[in-house]
């Protein structure tokens, strides 16, 4: 398997894993969640049946997850932007973008719909900073 083949299913599967977490609020897909949030917290403690989400792996979950689309986006302006600053575009947009759609609908089917409108806080820096230069001024 090729690098490229490799760094392409790590991020099918890890967007899955993302789908899954956000989707995982609804009251449907709660067992899945359960077992989850148990096997997280095994050996310590067990998880409310009622599925009371317990706040700190939220918080920690969630803190990681941002913590690694800023370092991607660092990554993308250290690494990939000096060499193809479309590419790198097309990489924020798409990570910018799946990351708000996916998280502002789970916002707003559990009924937490104003995150949709706090999300935009992080979008629009994602999508500005991803800008492809107009000029080589620009790009210096």
């Amino acid at each position: 398997m090729t690098q490229q083949q490799y760094m392409r299913r790590t991020g099918i599967g890890i967007g899955a894993v993302g789908v899954f977490f956000a989707v995982s609020a609804l009251p449907l897909l709660h067992p899945a969640a359960h077992l989850f949030l148990t096997l997280a917290y095994w050996p310590m403690q067990s998880v409310p049946p009622d599925l009371v989400v317990p706040l700190p792996v939220l918080l920690a979950i969630s803190g990681g997850l941002t913590a690694g689309i800023g370092a991607a986006l660092w990554a993308l302006g250290t690494h990939v932007s000096p060499i193809s600053p479309a590419a790198a575009m097309k990489v924020a947009w798409l990570m910018g973008w799946s990351w708000f759609i996916v998280d502002s609908a789970g916002s707003i089917a559990v009924g937490a719909p104003f995150n949709a409108v706090l999300n935009l806080a992080f979008l629009a820096p994602i999508l500005l900073c991803s800008r492809v230069p107009s000029s080589a001024a620009e790009a210096a």
